[in-house]
């Protein structure tokens, strides 16, 4: 069942980094991201990592994915004509979905019957203590470096939100 749920969260994920990718709304892209976040924290959770599985929530669909969309409200560039006509999704993928994810909940209850536990023993790499130990330790450079590219990523964004009169390089 881990397999099938494996192959599943990753179809999904690799779905919504295309359509990422594809969409032309800025906030379309934004919102198919966080779809692909949400299915990378169930491939964490499917590898028994569950401090990674809600931080990937809390923080990159979260807390990331609400400055992304601050910045893309705030800075509002010119409306394509391709995005001013509205595609909906197919009806028929629309009424699939549900359908495939209560096939696949019957599935997996099916084949869990009987089955009290996890085999094996647990797996320590996804705790908080392993996760700190590696960012405080091992990756603390990168840790650092990554925050003082956010920083700068923030002030870049200020920046660009300015009004006209207040740029001092136009």
């Amino acid at each position: 069942m881990e397999t099938v749920l494996f192959y599943l969260f990753g179809a999904m994920l690799l779905g919504g980094a295309v359509m990422t990718v594809a969409s032309r709304s800025a906030v379309v892209s934004a919102v198919w991201l966080v779809f692909a976040f949400v299915s990378a924290a169930g491939i964490f959770a499917l590898l028994a990592a569950p401090f990674l599985a809600i931080l990937q929530i809390l923080i990159y669909a979260g807390a990331i994915m609400v400055l992304f969309l601050f910045v893309i409200m705030m800075l509002q560039g010119p409306v394509l004509p391709a995005e001013r006509e509205r595609r909906g999704l197919p009806k028929l993928l629309v009424l699939a979905a549900p359908a495939a994810a209560i096939a696949v909940i019957v599935i997996g209850w099916l084949a869990r019957r009987g089955v009290t536990a996890f085999d094996g023993p647990p797996v320590e790499a996804g705790t908080a203590a392993r996760v700190a130990e590696l960012l405080l330790n091992r990756y603390l450079l990168a840790f650092e470096l990554i925050s003082v590219v956010l920083l700068v990523a923030i002030i870049g964004a200020l920046a660009l939100g300015r009004r006209e009169e207040d740029r001092p390089w136009r």
